[in-house]
């Protein structure tokens, strides 16, 4: 039943959870691929294509409505002062490396497009990081999977750690995301 789901699902899976903080996903889609229940190139092709669709997105909210975001939210609207002023002094960097940095991923690209970074620009960063990205944390999935096969060579177990892994993900999520409504509604 598990392998059908993930045969099934497994890729469209990826692609979703790669457009939110994916990393456990991507992470557990790796490990999946070493024990031949996905292709890895696969993963990488749905982790790079949800991340790279979403982070695109996000730069033109930011682009299009970042002013309008940031008026309604006075106490963001000061702190993006010094952050704004930081990413047009280090552009690049921040393009490439706040994909890796957890937690601020999915708001880097809103505040890349506030700062009126050229669009060109920031998907010729964006492009290669998003690809990185899904080959290091695929990749890591992958290794990770090798280290656990030592120590045990049943399938029930991998699938039993796999499914684990996913549902605490699943309902970290749930939890950060019912405590952003709570703090928007105070």
């Amino acid at each position: 039943m598990f392998q059908e789901f993930i045969q099934q699902y497994g890729y469209y899976a990826v692609f979703l959870f790669a457009c939110i903080e994916g990393e456990i996903a991507v992470l557990t889609a790796g490990f999946l691929c070493q024990h031949g229940l996905m292709s890895l190139k696969l993963v990488i092709l749905f982790a790079f294509l949800g991340t790279f669709i979403t982070e695109q997105c996000l730069f033109f909210v930011g682009r299009i409505y970042g002013t309008r975001i940031l008026q309604k939210y006075p106490k963001i609207e000061q702190k993006s002062v010094k952050i704004i002023a930081f990413l047009r002094k280090y552009d690049a960097a921040f393009i490439f490396g706040s994909r890796f940095i957890y937690g601020i991923r999915n708001f880097s690209p809103i505040v890349i497009g506030i700062a009126g970074i050229n669009p060109i620009k920031f998907s010729s960063f964006n492009i290669p990081a998003a690809f990185i990205w899904s080959v290091v944390i695929a990749g890591a999935g992958y290794l990770f999977s090798d280290a656990i096969e030592v120590a045990k060579s049943n399938v029930q177990i991998i699938e039993i750690i796999a499914l684990t892994v996913l549902i605490v993900w699943f309902v970290a999520f749930l939890f950060k995301r019912q405590q952003r409504r709570k703090n928007k509604l105070m």
